[in-house]
């Protein structure tokens, strides 16, 4: 079976290409939000990654890793101790990809709160991520906790459609949620369009390295065909998600939305199946993501939920859909492969996918529900409205 996340095939390769896709997020959410609130995402976007950083050398990495000798969570190396002088750890290099992987997961949320909440929320809840709730889940998969053993066959979660996006999508959609809609956003959606399409592109390139970079540095030796599935994949999915969401409206931004995100759905999808199936399973897949895809922006748009950069079409159904896949179509522990006697493995998954959502949930909730409590959560009724007062060369129509 696959093993843990730092069994890595290249660390530098993923650790650079994760990092690319940290500026392919950022430049998503610029191009995403009105054209007001650029500087400010500039600036509190890095912040957040000193911040993970920090908390995640001192003790998130710690729980995550840190021999999980009740599968649990780790106990031990809080503050990197251990990581010179017990060299058969790796945790120096670990570290330096799976903090960049928690912050990938940070930014993801971000996406689901543009223009929405305070600067108090932004610097909240990448704490509260990197310390304790994202390190527990990585302890119970990818540190050989529980989930890792929960059944007879292990969860299969490499390319992280569970622990990394399934995760990240349900926090960021409870806080779209939480964080209500922005005024006038299904009243005028002409002013919540795509604003620099420019960044938006170049943003979704750089994010798609990083998505392939998570699924080829846990490739376990299959790196190669893991790249083949993901590519495959995403792009069946970006063309069916183009026909279906673009079928009755030829409106140019959701023509961007569906090109560009559709193909992240897709490898989002195949992600943790991608290092052991076969390619015309990743092409016939890509079908079914492209409609989860155009699923996920229909029954947002349907209930009215503003999820400004469509994280929930984009990353939370196709991960939840993406987690319980390998126990599928996997070439040897998938039941459409080694038949249903092999159906632990599916079993495995569909708790391990079950648990993680649940439990980032919960703790989305707790979190956002704390500050929206306390008056914390929201912008100001002044500071929510300065994007709409920005012209399109970037001048307040106020001066």
């Amino acid at each position: 079976m696959p093993g843990p996340i730092c069994q890595l095939e290249d660390v530098s390769t993923g650790t650079i290409t994760v990092f690319l896709g940290l500026i392919g997020l950022t430049l998503i959410e610029y191009g995403s939000a009105r054209k007001g609130f650029g500087a400010h995402i500039l600036v509190k976007n890095f912040l957040q990654f000193s911040i993970a950083v920090i908390v995640y050398w001192l003790i998130g990495y710690a729980f995550s890793y840190g021999n999980t000798k009740s599968d649990f969570i780790g106990e031990e190396n809080f503050g990197s101790d251990k990581w010179l002088t017990d060299q058969k750890l790796n945790h120096g290099a670990c570290f330096s990809y799976s903090v960049l992987v928690g912050i990938f997961i940070i930014f993801i949320v971000n996406l689901a709160v543009i223009e929405k909440v305070s600067y108090i929320t932004y610097v909240v809840y990448p704490i509260c991520l990197l310390i304790w709730i994202w390190p527990v889940v990585v302890a119970w998969g990818w540190g050989n906790g529980w989930l890792s053993g929960v059944m007879d066959d292990d969860m299969i979660d490499n390319g992280g459609s569970i622990t990394v996006y399934t995760f990240a999508g349900a926090f960021g959609l409870v806080g779209a949620i939480m964080s209500r809609k922005r005024s006038g956003r299904y009243e005028e959606p002409k002013h919540f369009r795509i604003s620099s399409p420019e960044m938006y592109v170049i943003g979704a390139f750089l994010t798609i390295l990083g998505v392939l970079g998570i699924g080829y540095s846990q490739a376990s030796g299959h790196g190669g065909i893991a790249l083949a599935n993901m590519w495959i994949c995403g792009g069946v999915s970006s063309i069916v998600g183009l026909k279906l969401l673009t079928f009755f409206n030829k409106d140019l931004n959701d023509h961007y939305i569906a090109i560009y995100q559709g193909f992240i759905a897709g490898m989002v999808f195949i992600a943790s199946s991608a290092i052991n199936t076969r390619p015309w399973v990743s092409g016939l897949h890509g079908l079914m993501s492209g409609g989860v895809f155009w699923f996920g922006i229909m029954i947002v748009k349907w209930l009215k939920i503003d999820d400004p950069a469509n994280v929930t079409g984009t990353f939370l159904i196709p991960g939840i859909f993406g987690g319980v896949l390998p126990g599928f179509i996997d070439n040897d522990w998938g039941v459409y492969f080694a038949g249903w006697e092999s159906g632990q493995t599916l079993g495995s998954n569909v708790v391990g996918t079950c648990v993680i959502l649940c439990w980032s949930i919960f703790w989305a909730v707790v979190v956002f529900g704390v500050l929206w409590l306390l008056k914390l959560l929201k912008l100001g009724v002044d500071d929510s409205l300065e994007g709409a007062v920005i012209d399109q060369k970037g001048f307040s129509k106020n001066n």
